[in-house]
């Protein structure tokens, strides 16, 4: 068999770098038959073959010292950085593949080298130039030169997967993308573009994949491989993934060849592991066998775990807005919307649901660029809430349906919360539980406004870099209507003006100005949804865990190869 893979397998398996289950899962996707499969076990070296899963390959240094674990709540069917947009896939591809430049630690607007050592923009930021380190090879000895990169961004343009206009947004065709020679690739954008620089080191969709994997995993059916991405991961990141079972684990093993070396105190091994149970999580945690959950426990938990010395609590202030979705067909007019929104209970969600972890704030946070800190807030006031209500075209005793997540703690006592000030006001709030899926499946659904609940709660949104029009276009716009993100069916005609300006804006002062007006309709004008305000988000690692430095961008996601377990002599 002529594939570099099964030799790269044969490899592993002689040197007792995978344990059966790894070689099975292997053999599996390279389409082995049995026998073959069986033939690499039995090559394998006998405390290999024999090895639990999850066992230290004998290269790596024994012990638990060297893995690092990760606990999820649930799995991903799709890890392909082209096409999925979950905050898991993208946490995946941070460490499995790179981008050519990425955010500067804690930074939203400062960046650093990734694939490209260098990079510039023309006088008039319309033509962006990089050039790219030297010597790069994919996980699969694939050379990562300017031809590969333009490849990878061929294939993201052309997927048109579900995160395609980070950059489609600045080149909507391949023919902008110009492989100079072998280190340098060219992006000709065709106008004054300034956020093209933010858009490249999102976490969501701008990763260099393999295209020697693409060439092998594609069908006619499928010509850039999709359905084998979904599964499978070949970037030049420093961890290559090993094992992928759906709702189990995930598990990544550094890549030997990877340039900036292993030298100094690093990961061997990451493993995801999916835990649905709060409670699980927590004694992982405080018991050792974990060391690593991003913002799964509960605000109960968290505090508990401030006390405990083998842990530790990282919070930071996120880019992520939280809110509830009103359908706009259903609540009839702006001032029925304006009336819940001052029926809502604020001070008890930020006080007390989330203990002190949410700032009000109207659809911006402020650290992304065109934030009012002068945004008008609602404060609660079930007189005037009741008042519009009925001015609207409702009548006392009415009823209004509220789905949210049944399975987030916080969320059941928002919507329980909610529920005793509608009723105090004189109508009924009929609460509909459902897993977080459903939530989902009916944000992105295509069905019509009479089919939606007048409420979603628990929904919210950060943006994919540092720009207001990423992080209101998606949510509020006509464009996303259907199966957009507008899932409360809500049209302004003003702000759609504003959004087509601001989506091509040259000027910062101009921008600030777009902004303080779309948000004055988003909020005291014309609401589409109730927002709680900024999260402040928060990690739980073991004590020891190091280099764990978050950004507020890149939301649940760790620098994997910058991290490592303090020594305990």
């Amino acid at each position: 068999m002529s594939d570099p893979r099964f030799a790269r397998l044969v490899a592993d398996a002689r040197a007792g770098r995978l344990s059966r289950r790894h070689l099975l899962h292997a053999g599996l996707r390279l389409g082995l038959a049995t026998p073959a499969i069986s033939a690499l076990i039995a090559a394998a070296p006998a405390g290999a073959t024999a090895a639990p899963v999850g066992s230290r390959p004998s290269s790596f240094r024994q012990g638990a010292n060297r893995t690092c674990t990760v606990l999820i709540s649930v799995g991903t069917s799709d890890i392909d950085p082209h096409y999925s947009y979950t905050t898991l896939s993208s946490t995946i591809a941070l460490a499995a593949y790179e981008m050519l430049i990425g955010l500067k630690g804690e930074s939203t607007e400062e960046f650093e080298p990734m694939l490209a050592e260098s990079w510039e923009a023309s006088p008039d930021q319309s033509i962006y130039t990089f050039r790219l380190a030297p010597g790069v090879t994919f996980q699969d000895s694939t050379p990562c030169d300017a031809e590969a990169v333009k490849s990878s961004y061929t294939r993201f343009l052309l997927l048109d997967g579900n995160p395609v206009n980070v950059i489609s947004r600045f080149v909507d065709s391949p023919d902008q993308i110009e492989a100079v020679d072998a280190t340098t690739v060219r992006f000709t954008l065709g106008a004054p573009q300034p956020l093209f620089l933010p858009a490249m080191a999102s976490q969501y969709g701008p990763s260099v994949v393999s295209p020697t994997a693409v060439a092998e995993n594609k069908t006619d059916d499928d010509p850039y491989a999709h359905e084998w991405f979904k599964s499978n991961a070949v970037g030049t990141g420093p961890y290559r993934l090993v094992e992928n079972t759906l709702n189990e684990r995930l598990v990544l093993e550094r890549f030997e060849e990877y340039r900036r070396g292993w030298e100094g105190e690093h990961f061997d091994q990451i493993v995801f592991r999916v835990v649905p149970e709060g409670a699980t999580r927590r004694q992982l945690l405080e018991q050792g066998e974990a060391d690593v959950a991003a913002y799964n426990v509960t605000v109960d938990d968290l505090q508990a775990m401030r006390t405990n010395p083998d842990l530790q609590v990282v919070e930071y202030p996120s880019t992520n807005v939280a809110w509830a979705v009103m359908n706009a067909p259903r609540l009839k007019s702006k001032e029925v919307r304006q009336g819940f929104s001052y029926a809502f209970p604020y001070e008890e969600v930020a006080s007390g649901v989330f203990q002190g972890l949410l700032t009000r704030s109207g659809p911006i946070a402020n650290s992304v660029r065109g934030h009012n800190p002068e945004t008008f807030l609602y404060q609660t006031d079930l007189v005037r809430g009741k008042e519009l209500i009925l001015s609207g075209g409702f009548a006392e005793g009415d009823t209004f349906d509220y789905m949210f997540d049944s399975n987030d703690e916080r969320e059941a006592t928002i919507a329980q919360l909610f529920q005793a000030n509608v009723a105090e006001m004189g109508f009924t709030l009929e609460l509909v539980g459902v897993d977080y899926d459903t939530i989902e499946g009916t944000i992105f659904s295509d069905a019509p406004a009479e089919e939606i609940p007048m409420f979603i709660g628990g929904w919210g949104w950060w943006p994919d870099y540092n720009d207001p029009w990423n992080m209101l276009g998606p949510n509020f716009t006509e464009a996303s209507l259907g199966d957009g993100g507008n899932a409360g069916d809500w049209v302004n005609p003003r702000f759609e003006e504003i959004m087509a300006e601001a989506e091509t804006y040259t000027d910062e002062a101009k921008l600030k100005e777009l902004m303080a007006e779309a948000q004055t309709i988003l909020t005291e004008l014309d609401p589409p949804v109730i927002y709680y305000g900024q999260i402040t988000r928060y990690n739980v690692l073991r004590a020891d865990i190091r280099g764990a430095i978050p950004n507020p961008l890149y939301l649940d996601a760790f620098p994997f190869y910058a991290m490592s377990r303090a020594s305990s002599s």
